[in-house]
């Protein structure tokens, strides 16, 4: 065991990772202000380079507060959530560090799960759930005098007016219940809602940027590397608010420059974790498709059929060609 971790002031460090969230991130942090946990936590706000009067906002809001709240900001150079996320984890003094994202709202008693399921095992990572709300169907309810208990069951017995909502809730609950049980049992961790104790191996490779992977090359390193166990618990719930905007999603914001990162980051992950094969990493790049005239890549339906290694040679051979890997 880490001879430094009882040697930190707090039972749980929650760092949440934000980039121009603020509608969400008040919930989050509203119902992180009220959990029903007795032990001593933080949170830390790491912003990923929202507009500068953020901060204004949130010190006005949360200077007060009860608990612990700080909050740090880099500058905005792309989608770099892991190197975000570095900057809360070195200001933090919890010998727990449970990690969300800013449209991740948590319920009351999350604190308190993560905590116990750490008690009788060092080396675990739990990754939590996450329930797939439409943000924009909560917008048309005025929730503001509220108490945050009844804003939570709201959220829960919200039906969103998007199906595919659901569906992509189910699918990936099914996903992750299968994975654990697989070789590549580390995949369940998704950095929107897990936790680990604090340990100085305990940090994100910032040499991944746009989205995706930075979560799942932590995992794979904890799991294969140093012996950590992955736990998934689908009763562990947060409340995922989708916005129209699909912040971070590079499959819904369809952006060269974000499409661009997110293939260097995926070559990147694959050569550096041994022992995954194409299909695991690149699931995704069937649905982008070069414009030969623009020579920029765009996001198209996924084809019906498709030859995986010929578009996986295509992609590294085009990000060669013009400087960006290797």
């Amino acid at each position: 065991m880490n001879p430094t971790l009882f040697e930190r002031k707090l039972d749980v460090s929650v760092i949440l990772a934000c980039y121009n969230q603020e509608p969400s991130l008040d919930l989050a942090l509203e119902s992180l202000l009220n959990q029903n946990f007795s032990g001593r936590y933080e949170v830390i706000v790491c912003d990923d380079g929202s507009r500068v009067q953020l901060f204004n906002e949130f010190r006005d809001r949360f200077d007060k507060a009860k608990i612990p709240i700080r909050y740090v900001w880099q500058q905005d150079r792309g989608i770099a959530p892991g190197k975000s996320r570095n900057n809360g984890i070195k200001l933090s003094e919890g010998r727990l560090l449970l990690f969300l994202d800013g449209d991740m709202v948590p319920t009351l008693d999350l604190l308190e799960q993560h905590s116990s399921a750490h008690k009788k095992e060092y080396k675990l990572v739990v990754a939590g759930n996450r329930c797939w709300r439409s943000f924009d169907d909560l917008s048309r309810i005025d929730i503001h005098r509220m108490p945050i208990q009844e804003k939570l069951k709201l959220l829960e017995v919200l039906e969103s007016s998007d199906p595919k909502l659901k569906e992509r809730e189910d699918n990936e609950r099914k996903r992750r219940q299968e994975w654990l049980y697989s070789k590549h049992n580390w995949k369940v961790c998704f950095g929107c809602h897990f936790s680990v104790a604090w340990s100085l191996e305990v940090l994100f490779d910032d040499a991944i940027v746009g989205w995706s992977f930075d979560d799942w090359e932590i995992a794979y390193r904890l799991c294969i590397q140093y012996g950590y166990r992955p736990s998934y618990r689908d009763d562990f719930l947060a409340f995922h608010l989708e916005t129209t905007e699909g912040m971070g999603n590079v499959f819904r914001r369809n952006k060269h420059e974000e499409i661009v990162l997110y293939l260097k980051s995926a070559f990147y992950f694959f050569d550096k974790c041994a022992g995954l094969s194409i299909d695991e990493v690149f699931f995704g790049l069937p649905r982008f498709e070069l414009n030969p005239v623009t020579n920029t890549w765009r996001v198209t339906p996924r084809p019906s059929s498709y030859e995986l290694d010929k578009k996986v040679a295509f992609a590294k051979s085009w990000l060669k060609d013009n400087g960006i890997y290797p």
